[in-house]
């Protein structure tokens, strides 16, 4: 478990070393960078990949770091690990509130990627969405603890698809990692709770000038995949995949599917999304880069 002391946090992170291309994974709200090991990370490293995956600001050791917690603050924060490593540029892959981070890099060092991934990604504000961190926020702030059961419930309801709660031996292993394995928690996790705010930023990532790929989970209650689609629709050159079956977690209830989704896009060649967005005057999920999974 490499670490190194940037812009004064003590930056935790895995790296899978090799001579491959990087690929840098950064995750979302109290979701460690171990959780890219279940699934993506050996997928990825399989292709020939080198793998870098940090933990975000907020979580141990980092609880109350200098500068507060931030999207801008987390986006800095990778920008730095890609110039430590010499990762640039390199391909980036963000989910959840780890796409807001991403955005906020591609906008503040488009130079340090070659192009990326905003998976369960949004812009702005949705009435679920800002309840859930409400929710989140009142019962930490409250200092009321849950029965596991009760978390492992709320979980399931929040993070997977209907699809899966109805295969009983899936919903009985979801429901054992939910109650034994909870995310983290914690002041800083805390503080992540807020960094999306009120504060609608489709407008500035409509200047996101890298090749780029929006994924959507088709039963993400969360993250609707409207809201990743309206991303690809406001990038030039964007493409849209909505994968079917799958909820908040969808990397990991339907990670075939997500890693080819990854594969194929990185694989492209250079230039070949804006090509195609350019001849036929179309993007996003209205253009030919649309790729429905099912």
């Amino acid at each position: 478990m490499p670490s190194v002391p940037l812009n004064g946090v003590n930056l935790v992170y895995d790296d899978t070393g090799g001579g491959g291309e990087p690929v840098v994974l950064v995750n979302g709200t109290a979701a460690s960078r171990t959780t890219w090991r279940a699934h993506q990370t050996s997928a990825l490293v399989g292709a020939g990949y080198r793998v870098i995956a940090p933990d975000n600001r907020g979580l141990p050791p980092n609880v109350s770091p200098p500068g507060g917690i931030t999207l801008e603050a987390m986006a800095a924060d990778v920008a730095a690990l890609i110039d430590h490593l010499s990762l640039a540029p390199c391909r980036i892959v963000g989910f959840s509130m780890g796409a807001a981070v991403v955005g906020e890099l591609l906008l503040a060092r488009p130079e340090l990627a070659s192009r990326a991934v905003l998976m369960a990604g949004r812009a702005r504000p949705d009435t679920f969405g800002s309840a859930l961190n409400e929710a989140r926020r009142d019962l930490y702030d409250s200092g009321t603890g849950v029965p596991a059961s009760h978390r492992a419930v709320f979980s399931a309801l929040c993070y997977l698809s209907p699809h899966t709660l109805r295969d009983p031996r899936a919903a009985r292993d979801w429901l054992d990692i939910f109650t034994y394995a909870p995310a983290a928690s914690g002041p800083g996790v805390r503080a992540q709770y807020d960094v999306m705010g009120d504060t609608d930023r489709l407008p500035r990532f409509a200047g996101i000038d890298v090749p780029l790929l929006c994924i959507g989970f088709a039963d993400d209650v969360m993250i609707p995949p409207a809201a990743s689609r309206e991303i690809a629709e406001a990038v030039p050159g964007a493409r849209y995949t909505e994968i079917a079956r799958a909820g908040h977690f969808g990397h990991l209830e339907r990670p075939a599917e997500v890693n080819a989704a990854l594969l194929d896009f990185f694989a492209e060649p250079p230039g070949r999304s804006a090509e195609r967005a350019h001849r036929t005057g179309r993007r996003g999920p209205s253009g030919p880069d649309r790729q429905d999974t099912a």
